[in-house]
């Protein structure tokens, strides 16, 4: 991953894929672990 890649998900500037998560995590030493739980009703 270039350097600028990685600069626009820090900054918020794009959204990072499933995919790019799954590949990151190892390389940060991290387990990626998502999951949903019930929230609070917003409106």
């Amino acid at each position: 991953m270039a350097h600028h890649q990685i600069a626009e998900i820090e900054g918020g500037d794009t959204v990072p894929t499933l995919p790019l998560l799954e590949r990151l995590a190892p390389a940060l030493e991290a387990e990626l672990d998502i999951h949903l739980a019930p929230g609070v009703d917003l409106l």
